[in-house]
């Protein structure tokens, strides 16, 4: 599709950068525009059309679903292809979302491959809404992990919280070792299978009573075995954060006080 036009809205500008990027380079000659959140999203729209807009759930301001549900009462914006792009994989939000009007869904993290199918699907007519079969099978893809992985024995460090890392199809289970508002440093178990530096990665941060602290953006920065041996048991990933949300960054703050 020529001079394709696309809005895309996320408090992370890492984020705004890597969708845009894939977007120029699946659609050559189309436009994108990024906004940081819902409230600015509403004052682009207002001004510009676009012919797709990619939403992430949780931003300052205004959220992705009170944005959705603002476009779908402006006349102009009742059938533009609308994508929710976020980490909230559970049921009850994809629900949420579907009563809204959204036309598509796309979990973080996402590859560049997923991003250029979900809109080649849209632009070319062929929206859907999710059954809620496909519902349950999402949520139970994003939610299902293996055991949380101790911290070795001769760590001196104790863990400050679990977390559960996802990274391209991968949800692993993790212990935290570090952590701070601008990264953490977790331990995964050793099977083979591991993350790729600069990916793009969501972190789910727990408490050790098993609360939930916050769901952060970031990418991976540093992947190194804990022991120096082939076949070390247990890896240290360390993410860092490019989440901008005052209020995500705020429970963390409080959270890493705690456990200091």
């Amino acid at each position: 599709m020529n001079q394709l036009s696309v809005l895309i809205v996320d408090d992370a500008k890492f984020i705004c950068e890597l969708v845009s990027k894939i977007v120029k380079t699946s659609f050559p000659g189309s436009t994108v525009t990024a906004a940081y959140n819902g409230q600015e999203a509403q004052s682009i729209m207002q001004t510009s059309h676009f012919d797709l807009i990619l939403c992430d759930w949780e931003m300052p301001k205004m959220s992705g679903l009170e944005l959705l549900t603002w476009t779908r009462q402006q006349t102009q914006y009742k059938a533009t292809p609308f994508v929710m792009v976020t980490s909230r994989g559970e049921r009850s939000y994809v629900l949420k979302a579907i009563q809204a009007g959204v036309n598509d869904y796309l979990g973080k993290p996402f590859t560049g491959d997923q991003l250029t199918q979900k809109m080649n699907k849209l632009l070319s007519g062929e929206t859907r809404l999710p059954n809620t079969r496909k519902i349950d099978q999402a949520a139970a893809s994003l939610d299902k992990a293996e055991n949380t992985p101790p911290i070795p024995a001769k760590s001196a460090l104790k863990p400050k919280g679990l977390a559960q890392l996802r990274v391209r199809d991968q949800v692993i289970k993790c212990a935290i070792k570090d952590l701070s508002l601008r990264d953490v440093l977790v331990v995964i178990k050793n099977e083979g299978v591991f993350p790729t530096i600069l990916d793009q990665a969501v972190v789910d941060i727990e408490q050790l009573s098993g609360g939930s602290v916050a769901r952060v953006n970031g990418f991976v920065e540093r992947i190194e075995a804990m022991e120096r041996k082939i076949d070390a048991p247990f890896i240290n990933v360390k993410v860092a954060f490019v989440d901008d949300d005052p209020d995500k960054m705020d429970h963390l703050a409080k959270y890493i006080a705690s456990v200091r």
